[in-house]
Formats: C-alpha cells, structure tokens, sequence
C-alpha cells in the first residue's frame, strides 16, 4: 500500500509541476513581450508606443551627481524626453534587459544603457495589472561620460 501511495503522490507532482513551471514561463514571456515594446520606444523615441507599457502615473527616481540631490518624476514627466524620433545617435546606443524576478502580479527587470555620453543601470519594477503587464517604477543610476 506504501508504494502505491507513494507512487500516487510522485505522478501527482509531475502532473502539477509542469503547469506550475508554464504559468511561470508564460508570465516570463508576457514581461518580455513588455520589455520588447518599451526597448522600441526607446530606439524610436516614441512616448505614445512608451505609454502602451509604462503607466502615467509611475514613478521615475534617481540621484543625480550633477545635482547633488535625487530627482523624482511622473513617468509621463519624464517621458517628455522622448523626442518623437530616434536620438541622433541612436545608432552608437546600447542597450540591453534581463529579467531579474517574475512572480504572478510583480516583475523586476535590470536594464543596461550604453549611449555615447552616458552610462546607467535602470531597475524597472512592472506590475500586472488588469491582466496586462505595465512598468509602474523606474530607478535610475548612472552618470555621464568624459
């Protein structure tokens, strides 16, 4: 009786688990198809395709050296840097994501900016909300080159 119990309770973890680990996968991609879109709005210097993915009403946040002091914003403030059109530069730009956590309703993702006079790191926090994946925080660090 023991094995047969025992041989229930393994088959019955094999049976869970992998819809356990397709959530998870599944929510990994619907960040990255998040990640992607905001990866555009940067290249493109889009705010509206930027809005599709980052909420209004987010928070920006980081010290600026050049300031002495840390900086807060809506995202919609600061997304008022986004020219319409790509940086006259924008092909000397790096840019690369890695998704740090992704929970059911909560992500963090670690974005890594290259540009010609600047280098950062950006922690966007994402939440789910509504079924749809939206970046409602960014800290920012980083300072400008020589």
């Amino acid at each position: 009786m023991k094995i047969s119990i025992r041989s229930f309770v393994l088959a019955l973890a094999f049976l869970v688990l992998p819809t356990s680990v397709m959530a998870q996968n599944s929510e990994h991609d619907a960040v990255d198809q998040t990640m992607k879109k905001m990866m555009r709005a940067f290249e493109t210097g889009d705010a509206n395709l930027a809005f599709e993915v980052l909420r209004k009403d987010g928070v920006v946040l980081g010290y600026s050296t050049s300031k002495g002091q840390v900086v807060a914003q809506t995202a919609e403030e600061w997304a008022k840097g986004f020219q319409g059109k790509p940086a006259d530069d924008e092909a000397q730009r790096k840019r690369s994501y890695e998704i740090v956590d992704v929970t059911e309703h909560a992500a963090v993702v670690k974005v890594t900016l290259d540009y010609p006079a600047w280098k950062g790191l950006d922690y966007l926090a994402l939440s789910k909300i509504d079924g749809k994946w939206m970046i409602v925080s960014k800290s920012w660090s980083g300072q400008r080159k020589p």
